[in-house]
């Protein structure tokens, strides 16, 4: 997308301080489109490219210090570089790098996971949350004997075919509301894939329960994040995830809380500890490693034996569980870095302190917004939000339709310019605060957000 003159009006300050990024885009865009390394990463004019971290700060090339509540789309809970952190990785890394046999690091950590999480009684590790999500939708389909699963309607549950279905799309390619069409996002994804996704309206019970019975003796699981962040911050209304629950165990459906974006960041039993509901499954990642490659997937005993090959003289049944491998998976030093991260966040102050500041900080930019007359709706669920700029109610994928989405674009630049990241360009993300965090950064931040509202106010009225 192109920018017209108003928009590139509220660039043009952040462009004047970044003249070796757009030198080093155009080399970048040589050798990878759109020249970065994931679609999410791109922004016009260009993006900005980061050389160092240190606690609450990232520096780009052109040596600009940025205020950081992007925090690399969530793993950042103690902030950039946390010492004990790279220590534990610096004493991995003399020990031992990849062997691709068991290492005791790894089960360590795996122990600490089914130690803190309600729901997972066994775990495997992966390297991403799409891989979590992928493997876990593999289990629970082989558990099951069925094929379908079910998404809420603009929930993002990660990068692969089956996942990517219904997270983004047209009122008209998505229809009715009460019982939408699955579409897939993007290319590439065969219709086959599409046909095993049934997509359901969140916070909708009374549409959810009549999709999910209408396709229950197909159905092998209901996939969800607790709270929808993957569209900004749609949080779960009117008891749903425990009607959701009582539902999904009536119908034999397994419940897969996805909590890639919510495990161990909205508290030390991540998001079911904090709402009381404890799905079949969970996936986690981002925040379980503190900046490091660490995912995992897990549930019930039960579910997880799914992995267990049949023995050799049941040979027969060779096609009788789900297989998971990877080369990387529990990768020492990743492994070492989550396991000192999740020992952190047991032990501490960290939720008292990023909840903390996550209020003073999502509560002052509502507020600010609201001083400035600008139409603005701020939610938020502890250390995590997003600014809708829009002041209708968000209680749906389709409510976040409202929001004016260059307005945000245009908001962020200026915030970027005055070197405060409140996440990403892009209005369905969301931004978090981290534990090197504090107050004094927090009202400069709200005083940067101030001046950014009355940057765009008006523009498109």
């Amino acid at each position: 997308m192109s920018l017209g003159d108003k928009e590139r009006d509220h660039a043009r300050p952040l462009e004047e301080k970044t003249s070796k990024s757009r030198e080093f885009h155009r080399r970048a865009s040589n050798v990878t489109p759109l020249g970065v390394e994931s679609n999410v990463r791109s922004f016009d004019p260009y993006p900005f490219y980061i050389e160092e971290t240190d606690g609450s700060y990232v520096y780009d090339m052109d040596d600009n210090e940025y205020l950081d509540f992007l925090l690399a789309l969530g793993p950042i809970i103690l902030g950039h570089g946390h010492p004990e952190v790279q220590d534990a990785v610096k004493r991995q890394v003399e020990k031992s790098d990849l062997t691709a046999t068991p290492q005791p690091v790894a089960i360590e950590f795996m122990e600490k996971v089914c130690e803190m999480v309600p729901s997972i009684e066994s775990v495997r590790m992966a390297n991403s949350g799409t891989e979590a999500t992928m493997h876990a939708l593999r289990v629970a389909r082989s558990y099951t004997g069925k094929e379908k699963i079910a998404k809420p309607e603009g929930g993002y549950a990660g990068a692969h075919d089956y996942a990517l279905q219904s997270v983004y799309a047209s009122e008209e390619a998505l229809g009715p509301e009460d019982e939408p069409n699955t579409v897939s996002y993007g290319t590439g994804i065969p219709d086959a894939v599409s046909e095993t996704v049934v997509a359901f309206p969140f916070n909708d019970k009374e549409a959810t329960e009549k999709i999910l019975r209408k396709h229950a003796d197909d159905m092998a699981a209901v996939i969800i994040e607790p709270v929808m962040f993957s569209c900004g911050c749609l949080k779960p209304r009117d008891g749903y995830h425990e009607f959701l629950r009582e539902l999904t165990e009536e119908l034999d459906i397994v419940l897969i809380w996805d909590e890639v974006m919510t495990g161990f960041r909205l508290g030390p039993q991540s998001a079911q500890g904090r709402f009381g509901v404890t799905p079949d499954m969970t996936t986690f990642a981002k925040a379980a490693g503190a900046g490091y490659q660490v995912a995992g997937f897990g549930g019930r005993d039960d579910i997880m034996e799914e992995i267990i090959p049949p023995k050799k003289k049941e040979a027969s049944k060779w096609n009788s569980s789900a297989f998971h491998g990877g080369t990387y998976n529990g990768h020492p030093v990743a492994a070492a870095a989550g396991l000192k991260t999740l020992e952190i966040l047991d032990e501490r102050d960290v939720y008292e302190h990023i909840d903390r500041l996550g209020e003073k900080l999502f509560t002052g930019l509502q507020e600010a917004a609201d001083d400035v007359g600008l139409p603005v709706n701020v939610e938020h669920v502890g250390s995590m939000g997003q600014v809708y700029m829009t002041d209708h109610d968000i209680h749906s994928y389709r409510d976040t339709w409202h929001a004016n989405t260059d307005r945000f674009a245009d908001w962020w630049l200026e915030a970027a310019a005055d070197g405060v990241l409140f996440g990403n360009p892009l209005q369905g993300e969301r931004f978090f605060t981290t534990y090197s965090h504090t107050g004094e950064q927090v009202d400069h931040a709200l005083e940067v957000a101030e001046d950014a509202f009355r940057a765009v106010d008006h523009q498109y009225d």
